[in-house]
């Protein structure tokens, strides 16, 4: 019961961050008057600033704060929307552009928002000596997908690619990884505050390679919730906690993480970002009894006596906006516990392309 409240705290307390730097926002003064006006219809919109339904967030979009000329081709807005329409067929949200997608934990930290967009993932994991494997490295490189079916659900395929595993104890090993697909839905979208908070699932298939340490157990489900607020004009912070749960809990073990993101644009288009991923085991496989060292995000190694371990990782890095489509960005993270289970030191490298 102890890691459950623990995980309770976690969650309760990403969300009060996000949401402590929120205005609070007065009620209109003439709402009444406004709501009972004799206006005709077509004049309703310029007395009173009221926006058609299709342009609603404009006041937050790239400065398109007037949409009385929505249906003149005057009103774009920056946020995906057509005038007289809704959001674009399987185009992402524009409205929250300037916040950056996190970075490190590239398969569980998921950025709130419903987008679309195509990344690559280049992952180079150094191993720690004194682990199971004894040293060495390995190499990670995937795509991951994201398709929003509107401006609050989208679909995810945040697993998948190959991984090339040079182990210090075991021949040097290539594969497939373990396939992970999902879905998000946005269950606050506050584009005047510029606040976030979503909630999805993740499944993980047993399909991968066992040369990889993937395709062990039956499938694992992941359950997250997360969210994003900026922070005054250049800053913004994003959060995610989420439960691992086991189909199989004898081949793999259960876990709940937590991951901390903050950004800052230091020039334009040019930002530096800190990030914090955390792990906690629940409840140990019995893959592997006697072993006390897990695989963190990427490998699950059904260890047998990790019940109660915890692992902390920090990240420092940099994120570039390209184009309004195009963006990269880079990271390196290091374990802050004693205990650092299959990382000594990581180096993520993402390019994304968005619609």
């Amino acid at each position: 019961m102890k890691n459950y409240a623990w995980f309770a705290v976690i969650v309760m307390g990403t969300v009060s961050v996000a949401r402590a730097a929120e205005p609070i926002q007065p009620a209109a003064a003439n709402f009444e008057q406004s709501i009972f006006s004799a206006a005709e219809p077509a004049d309703f919109a310029s007395q009173w600033g009221v926006q058609p339904v299709s342009c609603e967030y404009a006041s937050s979009c790239n400065g398109c704060n007037n949409c009385q000329s929505c249906g003149t081709g005057g009103c774009g807005c920056g946020c995906g929307y057509e005038c007289g329409s809704g959001l674009s067929f399987l185009k992402g949200d524009h409205c929250f552009d300037s916040f950056i997608e996190p970075t490190t934990n590239p398969v569980f930290f998921e950025d709130p928002r419903a987008r679309t967009r195509v990344r690559g993932l280049f992952i180079n994991q150094m191993i720690p000596e004194d682990s199971i494997l004894q040293g060495g490295d390995f190499q990670v490189y995937a795509v991951q997908l994201s398709v929003a079916l509107s401006d609050r659900f989208a679909v995810i395929a945040n697993k998948d690619g190959y991984i090339k595993l040079q182990s210090d104890a075991l021949p040097n090993n290539g594969g497939w990884a373990d396939l992970a697909t999902g879905v998000k839905y946005v269950m606050v979208r506050d584009v005047e505050n510029q606040f976030l908070l979503s909630g999805g699932v993740l499944y993980e298939w047993a399909n991968g390679s066992s040369d990889v340490y993937q395709g062990n157990g039956d499938g694992m489900w992941n359950f997250f919730l997360t969210t994003g607020k900026e922070l005054g004009e250049d800053s913004h912070f994003i959060g995610t906690v989420g439960w691992h749960l086991p189909n199989n809990p004898n081949q793999e073990s259960e876990s709940m993480f937590y991951s901390l993101h903050l950004d800052n644009e230091v020039v334009d288009d040019v930002y530096v970002l800190w990030e914090m991923n955390g792990i906690q085991y629940l409840q140990s496989g019995n893959r592997l009894p006697g072993v006390s060292v897990e695989g963190g995000d990427l490998i699950n190694l059904g260890a047998g006596d990790v019940a109660g371990n915890h692992v902390l990782t920090m990240a420092w890095g940099a994120a570039l906006i390209l184009t309004d489509s195009l963006r990269v960005s880079g990271a390196w993270e290091i374990p802050l516990t004693s205990r650092k289970d299959l990382l000594d030191s990581r180096t993520t490298i993402t390019m994304s392309w968005i619609y």
